[in-house]
């Protein structure tokens, strides 16, 4: 299990979700925040999934991020995709990138909304030249009147 994920809903209700190996399973959380309330159940609709699940919630549609497993010159090239749902849980739309591969090796990020702006915090190697030698960048996420999100233009 890697790369879990917290989120709580609008009513209060906490989901757990982790994704590695290609597989991305999330439950609904007991108010305790330490015990499932249910058993996990794997997210159907997702496509290229490899790991980092991140869910946020926007004008009542649930998005799951996530990065694929791409490699170009024997070098990690992830992007970050997403889907979309009606339900916390899925089943999810895949809706494709939003983020194109960085310097690193790898492309994990999360969603944040800070004053009516969104926001995708992700990792580049712009600074150490390493690919697993990571630093945070932070970019403007913009969304089309129909909820997709648009691609992140990364400033670096």
């Amino acid at each position: 299990m890697i790369d879990p994920n917290l989120f709580i809903d609008d009513d209060g209700q906490p989901y757990f979700y982790y994704g590695g190996g290609g597989r991305c399973a999330g439950a609904r959380m007991h108010d305790n925040m330490t015990q499932l309330a249910e058993p996990l159940t794997f997210m159907e609709g997702l496509k290229d999934f490899h790991e980092a699940t991140w869910v946020f919630k926007r004008n009542g549609i649930y998005y799951l991020t996530y990065s694929d497993n791409h490699t170009e010159n024997g070098k990690g090239a992830n992007r970050m995709k997403y889907a979309t749902s009606n339900k916390p849980l899925g089943p999810w739309t895949y809706q494709g990138e939003f983020l194109a591969p960085t310097s690193s090796d790898t492309s994990h990020g999360s969603v944040v909304q800070y004053k009516d702006q969104w926001y995708v915090f992700y990792h580049s190697s712009d600074i150490s030249g390493r690919g697993n030698l990571r630093s945070i960048c932070v970019d403007k996420l913009y969304f089309n009147e129909d909820g997709t999100i648009q691609m992140v233009q990364q400033t670096r």
